[in-house]
């Protein structure tokens, strides 16, 4: 593929290019959620607009759990900027820390 700014795809070429399920391809297009044209009655998928999608998700911010702890609040997971290579980076906390805050 030399240039992608034009290519197309078709709904299951583009379910299987994204590695996701065709139905919810549609429905994610329908909402508006990934880019998509349907000028007859086929979905069309730009290469260059699934590319951008896709790129879209590296990046999404996830909120941690904030946990209030004597009057001020905590973070109890992490989010992705505190992300590691891989496994858990999750700040450890002491069992007795831990067993005071399911006891509330």
């Amino acid at each position: 593929m030399a240039n992608n700014e034009y290519q197309t795809l078709d709904l299951y070429e583009a379910a299987d290019f994204l590695k996701m399920h065709w139905q919810t391809l549609r429905e994610k297009a329908a909402n508006g959620e990934i880019p998509a044209a349907k000028p007859a009655k086929q979905w069309v998928f730009l290469v260059e607009d699934l590319v951008s999608y896709l790129r879209s998700q590296y990046s999404r911010p996830r909120l941690g759990l904030q946990v209030q702890h004597n009057g001020g609040s905590s973070l109890c997971c992490t989010n992705d900027l505190n992300r590691g290579s891989g496994g858990a980076n999750l700040p450890r906390q002491t069992d007795v820390e831990y067993n005071n805050l399911l006891k509330r």
